[in-house]
Protein backbone atom coordinates (compact mmCIF):
# COMPACT_ATOMS: atom_id res chain seq x y z
CA UNK A 1 0.00 0.00 0.00
CA UNK A 2 0.96 3.81 -1.06
CA UNK A 3 1.64 6.81 1.27
CA UNK A 4 -0.82 7.88 -0.65
CA UNK A 5 -3.48 4.81 -0.69
CA UNK A 6 -2.85 5.34 3.22
CA UNK A 7 -3.98 8.56 3.59
CA UNK A 8 -6.86 8.32 1.15
CA UNK A 9 -8.33 4.91 3.21
CA UNK A 10 -7.56 6.71 6.44
CA UNK A 11 -10.01 9.13 5.62
CA UNK A 12 -12.87 7.51 4.30
CA UNK A 13 -12.93 5.01 7.46
CA UNK A 14 -12.75 8.38 9.63
CA UNK A 15 -15.72 9.58 7.59
CA UNK A 16 -17.61 6.42 7.95
CA UNK A 17 -16.87 5.76 12.26
CA UNK A 18 -17.61 9.11 12.51
CA UNK A 19 -20.69 9.29 10.96
CA UNK A 20 -21.90 6.01 12.49
CA UNK A 21 -20.97 7.07 16.21
CA UNK A 22 -22.49 10.16 15.67
CA UNK A 23 -25.81 8.37 14.65
CA UNK A 24 -25.87 5.85 17.94
CA UNK A 25 -24.38 8.68 20.66
CA UNK A 26 -27.11 8.99 23.01
CA UNK A 27 -28.74 12.67 22.31
CA UNK A 28 -28.21 12.60 18.78
CA UNK A 29 -30.19 11.27 15.53
CA UNK A 30 -31.04 8.23 16.48
CA UNK A 31 -31.12 7.79 21.12
CA UNK A 32 -33.30 9.92 22.40
CA UNK A 33 -32.88 12.74 20.50
CA UNK A 34 -32.12 15.86 22.74
CA UNK A 35 -32.03 19.59 22.63
CA UNK A 36 -28.62 19.74 22.83
CA UNK A 37 -29.22 23.39 24.41
CA UNK A 38 -30.54 22.29 27.02
CA UNK A 39 -27.48 20.98 29.40
CA UNK A 40 -29.32 19.06 32.19
CA UNK A 41 -31.22 16.97 29.99
CA UNK A 42 -28.42 16.44 27.54
CA UNK A 43 -26.00 14.94 30.08
CA UNK A 44 -28.67 13.02 31.46
CA UNK A 45 -29.10 11.18 28.25
CA UNK A 46 -25.18 10.00 28.19
CA UNK A 47 -26.06 8.87 32.16
CA UNK A 48 -28.80 6.91 31.42
CA UNK A 49 -26.72 5.43 27.90
CA UNK A 50 -23.69 4.65 29.91
CA UNK A 51 -21.95 2.11 28.06
CA UNK A 52 -23.58 3.36 24.32
CA UNK A 53 -22.08 6.59 25.22
CA UNK A 54 -18.65 5.45 26.26
CA UNK A 55 -18.44 3.40 22.55
CA UNK A 56 -19.67 6.19 20.58
CA UNK A 57 -16.56 8.43 22.17
CA UNK A 58 -13.95 5.74 22.01
CA UNK A 59 -15.18 5.30 18.13
CA UNK A 60 -15.06 9.46 17.57
CA UNK A 61 -11.27 9.56 18.91
CA UNK A 62 -10.48 6.75 16.94
CA UNK A 63 -12.11 8.37 13.62
CA UNK A 64 -10.48 12.01 14.79
CA UNK A 65 -7.13 9.81 14.59
CA UNK A 66 -7.55 8.89 11.01
CA UNK A 67 -8.36 11.89 10.21
CA UNK A 68 -5.50 13.68 11.43
CA UNK A 69 -3.31 10.90 9.75
CA UNK A 70 -4.75 11.25 6.40
CA UNK A 71 -5.33 15.54 6.35
CA UNK A 72 -1.74 15.63 7.65
CA UNK A 73 -0.74 13.78 4.23
CA UNK A 74 -1.57 17.49 2.38
CA UNK A 75 0.77 18.99 3.88
CA UNK A 76 3.13 17.68 0.44
CA UNK A 77 0.72 19.95 -1.56
CA UNK A 78 1.91 23.41 -0.03
CA UNK A 79 5.67 22.30 -0.10
CA UNK A 80 6.36 25.19 -2.14
CA UNK A 81 7.93 29.03 -0.77
CA UNK A 82 4.65 30.84 -2.08
CA UNK A 83 3.07 33.03 0.32
CA UNK A 84 0.10 30.95 -0.66
CA UNK A 85 1.74 27.59 -0.04
CA UNK A 86 2.73 29.23 3.70
CA UNK A 87 -0.31 30.17 4.58
CA UNK A 88 -2.23 27.38 3.47
CA UNK A 89 0.46 24.95 5.68
CA UNK A 90 -0.31 27.71 8.82
CA UNK A 91 -3.92 26.99 8.01
CA UNK A 92 -4.19 23.49 7.62
CA UNK A 93 -1.88 23.21 10.69
CA UNK A 94 -4.61 25.47 12.61
CA UNK A 95 -7.58 22.88 11.15
CA UNK A 96 -5.61 19.99 12.56
CA UNK A 97 -5.36 21.67 16.03
CA UNK A 98 -9.26 21.81 16.25
CA UNK A 99 -9.14 17.94 16.29
CA UNK A 100 -6.84 18.31 19.53
CA UNK A 101 -9.92 20.59 20.86
CA UNK A 102 -12.54 17.95 19.89
CA UNK A 103 -10.88 14.93 21.84
CA UNK A 104 -10.15 17.14 24.80
CA UNK A 105 -14.05 17.50 24.59
CA UNK A 106 -14.72 14.05 24.01
CA UNK A 107 -12.42 13.48 27.38
CA UNK A 108 -15.02 15.95 29.22
CA UNK A 109 -18.17 13.87 27.66
CA UNK A 110 -16.18 10.65 28.81
CA UNK A 111 -15.72 11.95 32.82
CA UNK A 112 -18.87 13.22 32.59
CA UNK A 113 -20.67 10.04 31.78
CA UNK A 114 -18.64 8.08 33.98
CA UNK A 115 -19.52 10.62 36.63
CA UNK A 116 -23.29 10.12 36.03
CA UNK A 117 -23.24 6.04 35.94
CA UNK A 118 -20.70 5.64 38.19
CA UNK A 119 -20.71 8.43 40.86
CA UNK A 120 -17.45 10.07 42.53
CA UNK A 121 -18.97 9.47 46.23
CA UNK A 122 -20.31 12.17 46.25
CA UNK A 123 -24.73 12.84 46.14
CA UNK A 124 -26.51 12.42 43.35
CA UNK A 125 -27.96 16.35 43.32
CA UNK A 126 -24.00 17.37 43.86
CA UNK A 127 -23.09 14.61 40.42
CA UNK A 128 -25.80 15.58 38.60
CA UNK A 129 -24.63 19.65 39.18
CA UNK A 130 -20.53 18.16 37.99
CA UNK A 131 -21.72 16.21 34.98
CA UNK A 132 -23.92 19.91 33.55
CA UNK A 133 -21.24 21.57 34.46
CA UNK A 134 -18.17 19.46 32.71
CA UNK A 135 -21.49 19.04 29.60
CA UNK A 136 -21.49 22.97 29.74
CA UNK A 137 -17.52 22.90 29.29
CA UNK A 138 -17.72 20.53 26.71
CA UNK A 139 -20.14 22.54 24.82
CA UNK A 140 -17.50 25.49 24.75
CA UNK A 141 -15.02 23.30 23.47
CA UNK A 142 -16.90 22.09 20.82
CA UNK A 143 -17.65 25.94 19.86
CA UNK A 144 -13.61 26.35 20.25
CA UNK A 145 -13.36 23.47 17.59
CA UNK A 146 -15.94 24.71 15.24
CA UNK A 147 -14.22 28.64 15.44
CA UNK A 148 -10.49 27.16 14.14
CA UNK A 149 -11.42 24.54 12.30
CA UNK A 150 -13.76 26.66 9.87
CA UNK A 151 -11.11 28.97 9.54
CA UNK A 152 -8.50 26.42 8.85
CA UNK A 153 -10.70 24.79 6.59
CA UNK A 154 -11.57 27.68 4.35
CA UNK A 155 -7.85 29.04 4.42
CA UNK A 156 -6.45 25.51 2.91
CA UNK A 157 -9.24 24.42 1.11
CA UNK A 158 -9.01 27.70 -0.52
CA UNK A 159 -5.59 26.62 -1.43
CA UNK A 160 -6.35 23.21 -2.75
CA UNK A 161 -9.08 24.37 -5.32
CA UNK A 162 -6.32 27.36 -6.68
CA UNK A 163 -4.19 23.96 -7.43
CA UNK A 164 -6.37 22.51 -9.39
CA UNK A 165 -5.99 22.62 -13.55
CA UNK A 166 -9.84 22.41 -14.26
CA UNK A 167 -12.85 22.44 -13.17
CA UNK A 168 -13.81 18.63 -12.13
CA UNK A 169 -15.39 16.96 -9.12
CA UNK A 170 -12.07 17.36 -7.14
CA UNK A 171 -11.65 21.17 -7.58
CA UNK A 172 -15.88 21.41 -6.65
CA UNK A 173 -14.93 18.98 -3.62
CA UNK A 174 -11.87 21.86 -2.68
CA UNK A 175 -14.36 24.30 -3.10
CA UNK A 176 -17.19 22.68 -0.88
CA UNK A 177 -14.74 22.40 1.65
CA UNK A 178 -13.64 26.10 1.93
CA UNK A 179 -17.60 27.15 1.74
CA UNK A 180 -18.58 25.18 4.55
CA UNK A 181 -15.89 26.38 6.45
CA UNK A 182 -17.21 29.94 5.60
CA UNK A 183 -20.73 28.94 6.30
CA UNK A 184 -20.09 27.95 9.65
CA UNK A 185 -17.61 30.72 10.55
CA UNK A 186 -20.69 32.56 9.90
CA UNK A 187 -23.52 31.00 11.76
CA UNK A 188 -21.40 31.16 14.87
CA UNK A 189 -20.98 34.86 14.30
CA UNK A 190 -25.06 35.03 14.04
CA UNK A 191 -25.37 33.10 17.09
CA UNK A 192 -22.85 34.87 19.12
CA UNK A 193 -24.36 38.65 18.22
CA UNK A 194 -28.19 37.43 18.45
CA UNK A 195 -28.67 36.06 21.95
CA UNK A 196 -32.45 35.23 21.03
CA UNK A 197 -31.36 32.70 18.28
CA UNK A 198 -32.19 28.81 18.28
CA UNK A 199 -28.75 27.33 19.46
CA UNK A 200 -30.34 24.20 18.88
CA UNK A 201 -30.83 24.93 15.60
CA UNK A 202 -27.14 26.50 15.50
CA UNK A 203 -25.96 22.82 16.63
CA UNK A 204 -28.43 21.06 13.77
CA UNK A 205 -27.41 23.35 11.03
CA UNK A 206 -23.21 23.29 11.99
CA UNK A 207 -24.14 19.17 11.89
CA UNK A 208 -25.09 19.45 8.82
CA UNK A 209 -22.45 21.66 7.55
CA UNK A 210 -19.92 19.35 8.97
CA UNK A 211 -21.48 16.58 6.93
CA UNK A 212 -21.27 17.96 3.70
CA UNK A 213 -17.76 18.64 4.84
CA UNK A 214 -17.35 14.87 5.45
CA UNK A 215 -18.72 14.32 1.78
CA UNK A 216 -16.21 16.80 0.88
CA UNK A 217 -12.84 15.02 2.37
CA UNK A 218 -14.37 11.61 0.74
CA UNK A 219 -13.70 13.09 -2.85
CA UNK A 220 -10.32 14.84 -1.73
CA UNK A 221 -9.68 11.00 0.15
CA UNK A 222 -10.44 9.42 -3.39
CA UNK A 223 -8.31 11.85 -5.42
CA UNK A 224 -5.63 11.61 -2.68
CA UNK A 225 -5.21 7.90 -3.55
CA UNK A 226 -5.16 8.85 -7.33
CA UNK A 227 -2.47 10.81 -6.91
CA UNK A 228 -3.64 13.92 -8.24
CA UNK A 229 -1.16 16.60 -7.90
CA UNK A 230 -2.89 19.11 -5.78
CA UNK A 231 -3.65 16.93 -3.12
CA UNK A 232 -0.21 15.14 -2.99
CA UNK A 233 2.52 17.36 -4.22
CA UNK A 234 4.74 16.75 -7.45
CA UNK A 235 6.85 14.72 -5.86
CA UNK A 236 4.19 11.94 -4.87
CA UNK A 237 1.53 12.75 -8.12
CA UNK A 238 0.67 9.63 -9.84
Amino acid sequence: MTSNSAAGWALIAAVVIGFVASLITPGGLLVEPTDTAAFSEAAGVLGNNSELAQFATFALVVSIVLYWFGLSSLRRAFSGDSVMDTVSRFALNIFLLGYVILIVELSFRHILTHVLAHGVGSSASEEKAMAVTLFAAAAGLHIAFLYVSSIGSTVFAYGLARRSASMDIFQLASWGLALTGLAIFIVLMVAEHMPDVDLHGVAVASNLMLLFASLCIVVIAVGIMRGRREFVGDDAAA
